[in-house]
């Protein structure tokens, strides 16, 4: 081994001590890319497309859910026009009869 090669592995080796977690990132990621690469075999699609099949299934039913509960808020909040429109009636209905009111109370 000569001193250049020496240097590079201890180099590479004081790295790694230091840096534990930057190591298994690296090779984590190389390990991504190279299943990315490497072609899917007929037993890896038998086994894993049910997988697949059930997460996008889960996935959809959560979606699903999630916006029937948004729609379900946003009617909570927005009002009910019937009862909005009583509400509106009634209280014009009381703003008349205090009207009235006040003017039997000016002339006795």
């Amino acid at each position: 081994m000569t001193n250049e090669t020496g240097r590079k592995n201890r180099s590479v080796s004081e790295f790694a001590a230091q840096n534990p977690l930057a190591l298994v990132a690296g090779s984590a990621a190389l390990g991504v890319i190279a299943g990315a690469l490497l072609p899917r075999s007929e037993k890896e699609r038998e086994v894993l497309a049910p997988v697949g099949q059930r997460i996008a299934q889960r996935t959809s039913d959560t979606i699903t859910a999630a916006k029937e509960a948004g729609r379900a808020e946003i009617e909570a909040l927005i009002p009910n026009r019937e009862s909005t429109k009583e509400k509106v009636t009634q209280l014009i209905g009381n703003v008349i009869d205090a009207s009235k009111h006040k003017g039997q109370v000016r002339e006795a």
